[in-house]
């Protein structure tokens, strides 16, 4: 079941007996059964009425409401888990610094395994590129972070290792765009403002899975606690980031789905975004990354499903149900290792 984007500017979502509906100026753009979707985004000046709401709640389906640059304004759940003994044990878990240091471990030991991986296999396609430095470097910081005594040592490898990282993926961007480095709020380059949608976009699924499961999403054991962040949510999606979003952002632009032409800068703070049509461009990019079925060259993982295929959306609950786990009984948390 594929989640719903919905990005057509003065659009409604509207019911239809058990239909979701968009119209636009009294013509129906899209209708589809309701059970047919698994989530629904809304972008910027889109409006959803409370009988949709109502058919969406009933269906257990979440809405989220983005800004045009991606931003994640706020969300509808539609129904709270009532597993609240796992919440209990999660907030238990959260004050016990040797369970939140050995999974912070863990978390930061499979990012820049996983960040390594992206790199070899970019290198491995490209052996023209000077990355064999930056391979060496990031195998060297796993290392380290299994060693870390401390979250804040596993704190200042992760920082060291990403800003390696990203230096690489400079050089892995090619074609009409180029990276100097990551930059936020706002993204002031095309390729920034793509990672940083990938990133919100992936948050919210995380988002979604975590409640959906129980967990109270801003309370996280690597990511501090800071009033109205979703750090359980970080947390999540650190083994995932590199993997999902940046390897999506590379295809785009390397491949030339998207060419600088497809973006533009808000003047009054530089904020580069997409246009709309580029913006569906890239939503049906990042939905057909989210579904393609992984491929296991070594092993597959026992508690992965054997019968059918494993996509990135399936390893979301699958590493959200590894963490229940580890909370619930204080055993060691298994990180999500991409192959490439």
């Amino acid at each position: 079941m594929p989640p719903l984007y919905v990005i057509e500017q003065g659009a409604v979502l509207a019911r239809q007996g058990e239909r979701l509906v968009v119209r636009r100026e009294g013509q129906v753009l899209l209708s589809v059964p309701a059970f047919k979707v698994e989530a629904v985004a809304l972008f910027g000046h889109v409006q959803v009425t409370t009988q949709a709401l109502e058919l969406l709640a009933g269906q257990g389906v979440d809405v989220g409401f983005f800004t045009m640059q991606g931003r994640l304004k706020g969300r509808f759940v539609a129904t709270i888990s009532r597993n609240v003994v796992l919440r209990v044990r999660q907030f238990e878990r959260a004050r016990d610094d040797a369970f939140a240091r050995r999974l912070a471990t863990r978390l930061v030991w499979a990012k820049i395994g996983n960040a390594r991986r992206v790199v070899m296999r970019f290198a491995r396609n490209h052996p023209e590129a000077p990355l064999g430095d930056a391979v060496e470097r990031l195998r060297a910081f796993q290392e380290q972070a299994l060693e870390a005594p401390g979250i804040e040592t596993v704190r200042g490898i992760e920082g060291a290792a990403s800003a390696t990282y990203f230096r690489a993926f400079g050089h892995m961007v090619r074609r009409s765009f180029t990276f100097e480095g990551r930059q936020r709020r706002p993204p002031r380059d095309p390729v920034n403002a793509l990672l940083s949608l990938g990133y919100t976009l992936l948050m919210n699924e995380v988002l979604g899975r975590l409640s959906v499961h129980g967990f109270d999403p801003y309370l996280g054991f690597y990511h501090t606690l800071r009033y109205g962040r979703p750090s359980l949510a970080l947390d999540m999606m650190e083994e995932l980031r590199h993997p999902v979003v940046d390897r999506l952002v590379l295809r785009v632009v390397n491949h030339q789905m998207l060419k600088p032409a497809d973006f533009t800068v808000r003047e009054e703070d530089g904020a580069v975004r997409l246009t709309p049509p580029a913006l569906k461009r890239f939503l049906n990019a990042y939905e057909a990354a989210m579904r393609r079925p992984l491929t296991w060259r070594r092993n597959r993982p026992a508690d992965m499903p054997a019968d059918r295929h494993v996509t990135f959306r399936d390893v979301i609950d699958l590493q959200v149900r590894r963490l229940a786990h580890a909370v619930q009984s204080g055993t060691g948390y298994q990180p999500f290792e991409w192959e490439g």
